[in-house]
This record gives C-alpha cells, sequence and structure tokens, in this order.
C-alpha cells in the first residue's frame, strides 16, 4: 500500500541512521580516549574492577616514593659510614705511628683530635631531607606494599662521643680494659661486672637457677642486666659468652682475644663486685695501657661501625629488591588494566570507516524513500 500519511521505507532509514550514529559516537570516543570501557554503563562490572586497578596503581606510585626515599636516606648515611670506617683506619695508623720514639706526642694528639672532628662531621651531616641515622635516637620508616606494611631502619650513633664510638679523649696513650681468667673461675650466683661507659655504669649480674631477685639495683646513672646462668650445666666459656652477648646488647664493644681474655675497648672503667654483687672467683679486671689500649679502643669503634655498614648495606639491598619488585608489580597491573579497558585502535578504524559508508547508504536509502511521496502525484495527472 502507498500512502502519503506513512512512508514505511523512510522510517526504516531513519532508524538505520540513528543506530548508525550511536555507534559512529561510541567508536569516535574510543579513538579519542583510547579506551574501550569509558565509563560504569560501557560494561559496570569491568569497569569497576579497572576502577579498583587504578587505585591500586595510586598506591604502588605512594610505595614507589616511599621506597625511593628510603634509598636515598640510607645511601646518605651508608656513604658517611664508610667514610667514617675510613677515618677510623687512619686514626689506628696514627695511633701505631704515635708510638715511634722520635715523634711528638703532641702532634700525634692534635692528629687524633682532628680525626674525631672528622668522625663528628660526617656523622652529623648525613642528612637527607630531616632524616639521619647516625645520629642516634629515632628510626627511618619505609612503606613497602600498599597494604601499609613498612620497614624500620632504627638509628644508630657513629659520632665519637659517649653512646656512639665512645672515643672521646683518645689519645696515643689511652687505655682499655680487659677481664682475666685463671684456673680457679667460679662464677656464681650474685656476682658481677660493672662497666661504666660515659656517665652511665652498666651492672651485670649473674642470676644462677632457682635464685630469686637481684642484689644491685637500678638508679640514676646504673643501668642494671640480669644474667641467667646455671652453673649445673653451663661450662664457664657458655656463661662468659652470655656475659658478652649482654654487654654488647648495650653498645659495650666485648669479645674474647686469642688468649681467651675479654676485651673491653670502650668502656672507661671496669670493676668487679660492685652495687651488692661479689667479685667472681678467678675473674680480675685491669687496665691496658699505651698502644695496645689505645688501638683496642679504635678496634671497638671500627667494629661497630663495620656492624653499622653491614646493616646499612642490608637494609639498602631489601629496599632496592623491593623497588624492583613493586615497579614489576605496576608494570603487570598496568598490562592487565589494558588489556580490560584499552581500544584497539586498529579494529576501531575499520569500524569507523565501515559505520561511515553505513551512514553515507543510509542517507541514500532515506533520500530514495522520500521521493516516493513525489511518484504517488504522477498518478493524479
Amino acid at each position: 500500500m502507498s500512502s502519503i500519511n506513512t512512508n514505511t521505507a523512510a522510517m526504516a532509514a531513519i532508524r538505520s541512521l540513528s543506530v548508525i550514529a550511536k555507534d559512529m559516537a561510541t567508536t569516535q570516543a574510543r579513538v579519542e580516549s583510547g579506551f574501550r570501557i569509558n565509563k560504569a554503563n560501557d560494561d559496570p562490572a569491568v569497569f569497576a574492577i579497572a576502577q579498583n586497578m587504578r587505585a591500586d596503581l595510586r598506591g604502588m606510585t605512594a610505595v614507589k616514593d616511599s621506597l625511593a626515599f628510603g634509598r636515598a636516606a640510607l645511601s646518605t648515611a651508608r656513604d658517611a659510614a664508610t667514610k667514617i670506617s675510613d677515618e677510623l683506619a687512619k686514626l689506628k695508623q696514627t695511633i701505631t705511628q704515635g708510638q715511634q720514639q722520635g715523634l711528638s706526642a703532641t702532634q700525634m694528639n692534635a692528629q687524633i683530635a682532628a680525626a674525631l672532628d672528622n668522625i663528628d662531621a660526617y656523622a652529623n651531616t648525613a642528612d637527607f631531607n630531616g632524616v639521619n641515622l647516625l645520629t642516634g635516637g629515632g628510626a627511618l620508616t619505609i612503606v613497602r606494599d600498599i597494604t601499609g606494611n613498612t620497614t624500620s631502619v632504627s638509628a644508630v650513633d657513629l659520632r665519637s662521643g659517649a653512646g656512639g664510638l665512645n672515643l672521646t679523649g683518645l689519645n696515643v696513650n689511652s687505655g682499655g680494659f680487659k677481664l682475666t681468667f685463671d684456673n680457679t673461675l667460679a662464677i656464681a650466683d650474685g656476682d658481677g661486672v660493672t662497666v661504666t661507659v660515659g656517665s652511665t655504669d652498666f651492672i651485670f649480674e649473674f642470676n644462677d637457677a632457682g635464685s630469686t631477685g637481684l642484689n644491685a639495683a637500678a638508679a640514676s646513672g646504673k643501668v642494671v642486666r640480669q644474667i641467667d646462668i646455671d652453673t649445673s650445666t653451663e661450662s664457664n666459656q657458655q656463661i662468659l659468652g652470655k656475659l658478652i652477648t649482654a654487654m654488647q646488647a648495650e653498645g659495650i664493644n666485648a669479645s674474647f682475644n686469642n688468649d681467651g681474655e675479654i676485651i673491653i675497648a670502650n668502656a672507661s672503667n671496669v670493676q668487679l663486685g660492685t652495687d651488692g654483687t661479689a667479685a667472681a672467683t678467678g675473674m680480675t679486671a685491669s687496665n691496658i695501657t699505651g698502644a695496645t689500649g689505645a688501638i683496642a679502643q679504635v678496634e671497638g669503634a671500627i667494629d661497630t661501625v663495620g656492624d653499622a655498614l653491614a646493616m646499612l648495606g642490608a637494609k639498602l639491598q631489601q629496599i632496592e629488591g623491593l623497588q624492583d619488585f613493586n615497579q614489576k608489580l605496576m608494570d603487570s597491573v598496568k598490562e592487565g588494566l589494558g588489556a580490560l579497558v584499552d581500544a584497539d585502535l586498529a579494529e576501531e578504524s575499520a569500524r569507523l570507516s565501515s559505520l561511515q559508508t553505513k551512514q553515507q547508504l543510509a542517507t541514500q536509502s532515506l533520500a530514495i524513500a522520500n521521493q516516493q511521496s513525489q511518484a504517488l502525484l504522477s498518478l493524479f495527472r
């Protein structure tokens, strides 16, 4: 049936043009943005997943920044600690030279004082954006993943003074201390060793299994540490090992030498049987004088710096590994996100060409449909 009121062909052409226009708008938006899914109504489930992945990427970016800051702070501390280690090596050489006849002790001591000043300068200037890991106190906290887990690096004191390397007043004739033992050695409950570092007395009291309480009491300038022992099962060597471990935990440089003596390099005094404790049978505390004592102090400082360097190096390795992992994780998430939402521009280009052709054909179809009503006029002539 032919009608001038209802042009079915024209309506079909208009519907086709409308669908084509909508598809072209979608394709052009994908080409312009580069995204196949750019809005929640494009694909609700995939868009929600993509938004979560974008949030993770932002978190990983924050982790990347935190790791970069931590690495820079650790690198600064490592470089300064290395310079301090080098200065201590020169200091040991200076003290050894100071024992030679004909050299001025005053000049040698001036060199030692200058070296200590350099050590303090290196430690005090090892600062990165307000973080200094070589002056003691505090810690560096580094965010290592997007769940908020952190890695903490405790600061160490590598300055020359008390609480750090304990080299204050060092000179060519400085002395250290040692604990010596004879064949009557018998360590019992209540025996104690007091080590003075700076203005603090560290009292190490042996506490045998089954006994209760300590004789020494903590007070201002006095720190009491209990060393649990069992004289029925432990040898003297094992007990003395516990003593060294307890001292090292307090920053005291203590170790066995080749003669089986305990050398305490960074103490200003060592006493037996103080503050209510007793002196152990067969144990003697004595001063190490001359070059031996001074070198022992420097070697103790060298060991302390060595431990700090090992710690800083290990933390740097850890942070570098976390940086590499975080970067690879970011790349993987970006790749996955791209697979979900990125548009295939080659495909979209082909689709756009196809839609343009369809649009032209639909336009021509509409034009033909509109001419049908004109053809009806010829029937009435």
